[in-house]
């Protein structure tokens, strides 16, 4: 009897390349390969998001600027003056000094009636009646690349044109020219400040010449009037469109170390914004002015960015190059940091020709 074996074992596998079948995967090299490329792309995509994000802030920032800027053109239009960038009192006690902001004055025009209303306007900013409606967060008052604002806090980030300086009492005597950086202002160059500034020969007192140089002021709210000027429309001899209204400042607004520093404080360092004064340790004398001082050093557009808060009033924003400005009739642009000095004191001033005879002539 024969036997017939038959072999039960399995077979061994068919390679890949007996089927015609690879494996579906990648390799180690084109793992590597694929991982490189898509890291390139991402950082290249990266800078192209990062640039849309700043234009859209910086795009919403000049947005919220032109609803302030027109917010205070509407209420000069109706009051037939500009406001006042502060309101003070007459020093005594029970006024606490500080009344409010010009922001107080334009709140019904920022559709904020209810804030406005609820003002009064016979009390301190600093008076309990008013304190909680002044740390009321606007949001059109902020500026979106602000990095200063504290949420729900009364914070700002744009102030007014207040030329180089604004006037302050200095020993006893009211309503004298101070600069932010330089102190009394001797404008007329004749060697003497404040309420004695001229001699009676017809040179401009400073008090005249400091009028010329910017567009908002200190002004008394109560009791004895010691400073009340003002510009009207018809007033901007130089143009409103070459007349600077508003910019942006992201060093002023609330400060958690002063409570009451907020949009309704008429303190000068966060209400206004300052060129910078073009006269050498404040004084105007002849050969003493030159106007590339309007924009530069610490007073510079942007070279007050690492200051504190109320440090540096001097137009400061995180866009790259410059930053927002609005002017008096009512177009809102781009300003750059490099400006010259000459033309930058030139905008700031509402009646650069008047100054024409001076020494601060541009």
């Amino acid at each position: 009897m024969k036997y017939k074996f038959r072999y039960t074992g399995q077979r061994k596998a068919e390679s890949p390349l007996e089927t015609g079948h690879l494996r579906a995967g990648f390799t180690i090299i084109e793992l590597l390969v694929a991982t490189a490329v898509i890291g390139i792309l991402i950082a290249l995509a990266l800078p192209a998001i990062q640039s849309a994000r700043s234009s859209a802030r910086q795009l919403q920032c000049l947005n919220n600027m032109r609803n302030v800027g027109l917010a205070i053109l509407q209420e000069t239009d109706s009051a037939n003056r500009f406001p006042a960038c502060g309101y003070y009192g007459d020093g005594t006690p029970a006024t606490f000094g500080q009344y409010r902001s010009w922001v107080v004055d334009v709140l019904p025009y920022l559709d904020q009636s209810n804030i406005f209303t609820a003002w009064d306007f016979d009390l301190s900013c600093k008076d309990p009646v008013n304190v909680p409606l002044a740390n009321t967060h606007i949001a059109v008052l902020t500026c979106p690349d602000d990095f200063s604002v504290v949420p729900g806090q009364g914070n700002l980030s744009y102030v007014l044109n207040s030329g180089i300086g604004f006037t302050a009492e200095i020993a006893g005597i009211h309503d004298c020219p101070v600069g932010p950086q330089s102190g009394k202002l001797d404008l007329n160059g004749n060697g003497i400040t404040c309420n004695s500034s001229t001699s009676g020969d017809g040179t401009p007192s400073d008090r005249e010449l400091f009028f010329h140089m910017g567009l908002f002021y200190n002004e008394t709210w109560r009791g004895e009037t010691r400073a009340e000027r003002h510009y009207t429309i018809a007033g901007i001899t130089d143009g409103t469109s070459n007349t600077m209204l508003i910019s942006e400042n992201i060093r002023t607004g609330y400060d958690p170390t002063r409570p009451t520093s907020n949009w309704a404080s008429p303190s000068p360092f966060l209400t206004s914004f300052y060129i910078g004064n073009p006269c050498q340790n404040g004084s105007c004398s002849a050969g003493n002015v030159d106007y590339n001082r309007a924009n530069s050093g610490t007073s510079a557009i942007n070279a007050g960015l690492k200051q504190s808060e109320g440090a540096a009033p001097f137009p400061n924003s995180l866009h790259a190059g410059g930053v927002n400005v609005g002017y008096c009739d009512g177009h809102f642009e781009f300003l750059s940091e490099n400006i010259d000095g000459k033309v930058y004191a030139s905008l700031a001033s509402p009646q650069g020709q008047s100054l024409s005879g001076t020494s601060l002539e541009q």
